[in-house]
């Protein structure tokens, strides 16, 4: 009975030490820093088959309406982030007067922060010259949490001119609670330079390409990064704030969304939200809640 119970126990060690969990470190972190640091790729998986529809004509001509629609209401809303300027200009010929129109970009000035002239951020035209600032920063801090074993601390900072060009920076330390005991830590990070393709008083859109970093106990990767984010000002006091991360880190993909609905008081702004982060397969995610202060 004692070899027996010895010879299982000895058995249930080896199958425990030998598992991917316990090689991992039983953790989403140790997992993920695993995938960034993977010599060989995954095999290819399984695509699922799609499946085939047959529509008469009358459908097809259905859809290809529905695509008209969704692009035109597209184009308007980029139309409307795009403030433009007409100017006119009478010139008298001998066979009477000819208009000209000329359409020019309006450039945008900072409020010292949202709401401020109560709408939106951005202030649109050359009256606003001497009023706006010619440069924007807002900086926050959050903490994130998916009410597992699983916690965030993050910061970002983006900063922004006049010329549409900026540097945006975000660093999260994610802790977890290993089942085995302890706590696992890794360190995610990117910064980016941005462009400004669309603003307005109620809105921006930002693109932009940077680099990924990542960092723990067995070192650090690095990787590319492209990046997008927009801002849009619902109304006084709300603020609703969406980017999303695509790239690489190590040999890692990395994909990341995050979307908050702020509160905004003065040069303060408190926010709750969500942020979703995909390692190659190794989903780090929760919900978030965080302060923002613009300068």
């Amino acid at each position: 009975m004692a070899k027996t119970l010895a010879f299982c126990l000895i058995v249930t060690i080896v199958a425990w030490t030998t598992s991917p969990d316990f090689a991992l470190g039983q953790g989403l972190l140790s997992a993920a820093s695993s995938e960034s640091r993977a010599d060989d790729p995954d095999p290819p998986k399984p695509q699922k088959k799609k499946k085939h529809h047959h529509y008469d004509d009358d459908c097809d001509d259905d859809d290809s309406f529905g695509d008209v629609l969704a692009e035109a209401a597209f184009a308007a809303i980029l139309g409307s982030m795009f403030p433009k300027r007409t100017t006119t200009t009478v010139y008298t010929t001998e066979s009477g007067p000819t208009v000209s129109r000329e359409i020019i970009a309006l450039p945008g000035y900072f409020s010292d922060y949202p709401y401020q002239h109560e709408f939106g951020y951005m202030l649109m035209g050359d009256e606003w010259y001497g009023i706006g600032k010619t440069s924007s920063i807002r900086a926050s801090v959050e903490h994130g949490n998916d009410f597992q074993d699983l916690t965030r601390i993050g910061t970002k900072l983006l900063v922004e001119g006049t010329s549409k060009w900026g540097l945006d920076m975000q660093w999260d330390e994610y802790f977890e609670n290993l089942s085995t005991g302890g706590t696992d830590q890794l360190s995610m990070g990117d910064i980016n330079l941005m462009y400004r393709f669309g603003q307005g008083y109620h809105n921006q859109l930002r693109f932009g390409l940077g680099a990924n970093y990542l960092h723990d106990r067995h070192g650090s990767e690095y990787g590319l990064n492209f990046t997008g984010g927009y801002d849009a000002y619902l109304g006084k006091p709300w603020i609703w704030s969406t980017e999303f991360d695509l790239g690489k880190v190590g040999s890692a993909d990395l994909f990341r969304f995050r979307t908050t609905l702020g509160l905004q008081w003065k040069r303060a702004e408190v926010f709750a939200g969500y942020q979703y982060t995909n390692l190659e397969g190794i989903e780090l995610d929760g919900f978030l809640s965080g302060l923002r202060i613009w300068f």
